[in-house]
């Protein structure tokens, strides 16, 4: 049978289409647009255009994982966590056959019926997905994996009559995963060969799938000894990115054995120039204006202003995100998810209420000038920090913009071609 305990998974259901699928596949996409700048999909090509399909996925960012997921795969199947169901608020965000996990409050016994559909999902040629972590951690290296996921497939793989099942590894990279508007990229793994040899004990079977299903998650994520390491490659891999089109995690990938000694060497000579300067930083770096100053400054003026109106005019939801991304969280790892929780309905509440009343007022104009002002300025943010921070550091320390752009250089040319 298999074990509950070592198993974490998020369905929604893709065989009969309810009015709360309906909702929650349009909430998880104006989550997609509202909350972050952009998602991209690496290797969309190894994903099956058919089923039945068991996605392994690793977790970092608590259940905010779920929704970036659910964007770039075509119609996954959700199990998740009894408390996420707990109450009225959480089913608004949250759908799907819930299992009660050893740490949750609530009857076990019902898993066996929901980890049964599970492979009924399966069997019918459904997509299916797992977090064999069991749980989310921002932390330098995954997780142990627990045998769960690979007992469910041993179960549907000794099944019987069954079409074959693909197995997709998929790994997930936030250049921020606390902060607003971060970018994400979702890594799609090659898939994970199921043939066992015909004589292996179960037990055996098992030992050859959970190393297979480590390997592959491996592959698709980003382990180093120390959490100083970790934050000094995603330093370097924003660096990176600036003004290329560079992929976040390939640039950490390329970094995850050993950071290059050159770019080492010039960031041991330009860090404490950079510490001493107090410089303001943004994804973990110094930025400083590619260009003159004097060109970045003015579009800081033109940008600034329509991003200011967008959080006036939305001011009690923006305090409200922002409160809850600080007092709520007991971890980095669920910043993002309060921030969504809260920020999210208030947005709802206090816009709905600005759309009605200037409706009921005939202020058409005023209207049509508040959703042009949100969208805009919400679509700016983004940018509005890497100005805010580049001109701030390039009229504080000018001295040290050409060191960075240098050492910026170095970067791209101490790392492989991507293309290569």
């Amino acid at each position: 049978m298999i074990g509950c305990d070592d198993m974490f998974l998020l369905h929604r259901h893709s065989r009969t289409v309810s009015s709360r699928s309906v909702w929650h596949g349009w909430l998880y996409r104006f989550i997609k647009t509202f909350y972050f700048e952009r998602i991209t999909l690496i290797h969309p090509e190894r994903l099956p255009r058919t089923g039945p399909v068991l996605y392994l996925g690793l977790h970092r960012n608590g259940a905010v994982d779920g929704f970036v997921y659910d964007q770039v795969l075509r119609d996954p199947v959700f199990m998740i966590s009894t408390q996420l169901r707990k109450n009225w608020f959480a089913r608004l965000f949250f759908e799907g056959i819930t299992v009660t996990r050893t740490k949750d409050e609530g009857d076990r016994a019902l898993n066996d019926a929901a980890l049964l559909q599970c492979l009924d999902h399966l069997r019918a040629g459904g997509e299916l997905f797992v977090f064999p972590e069991g749980t989310s951690s921002l932390g330098p290296c995954h997780l142990p994996f627990k045998s769960g996921a690979v007992w469910l497939l041993l179960d549907y793989l000794e099944g019987g009559d069954r079409p074959p099942l693909q197995v997709v590894p998929l790994g997930i990279h936030y250049e921020r995963p606390w902060a607003f508007r971060s970018k994400v990229e979702v890594v799609a793994g090659l898939p994970i060969s199921t043939g066992l040899p015909p004589d292996a004990s179960r037990i055996e079977r098992l030992k050859t799938m959970k190393g297979r299903m480590q390997a592959a998650l491996e592959e698709v994520g980003i382990n180093v000894p120390s959490e100083e390491r970790q934050e000094l490659i995603h330093r370097f891999a924003y660096v990176a990115t600036l003004g290329t089109a560079r992929s976040y995690f390939k640039s950490l990938k390329m970094m995850e054995p050993a950071v290059p000694g050159k770019i080492m060497d010039e960031w041991r000579g330009l860090e404490p120039a950079l510490r001493d300067a107090k410089l303001w930083f943004h994804q973990g770096a110094p930025l400083f204006p590619a260009g003159a100053v004097s060109l970045y400054l003015a579009g800081l003026l033109v940008v600034a202003p329509i991003v200011f109106a967008a959080i006036a005019l939305n001011l009690p939801a923006f305090i409200a995100g922002w409160h809850a991304g600080k007092k709520l969280p007991d971890g980095r790892n669920v910043v993002s998810l309060w921030k969504i929780l809260v920020g999210l309905p208030a947005f709802a509440l206090w816009s709905g209420a600005v759309v009605m009343t200037l409706l009921l007022l005939g202020k058409l104009l005023w209207l049509a000038a508040y959703l042009a002002v949100t969208s805009a300025g919400v679509k700016l943010y983004y940018r509005f920090k890497k100005l805010v921070v580049a001109v701030h550091n390039g009229l504080r320390r000018p001295a040290l913009r050409c060191r960075m752009l240098a050492f910026h250089q170095t970067v791209l040319q101490s790392l492989p071609d991507e293309t290569a």
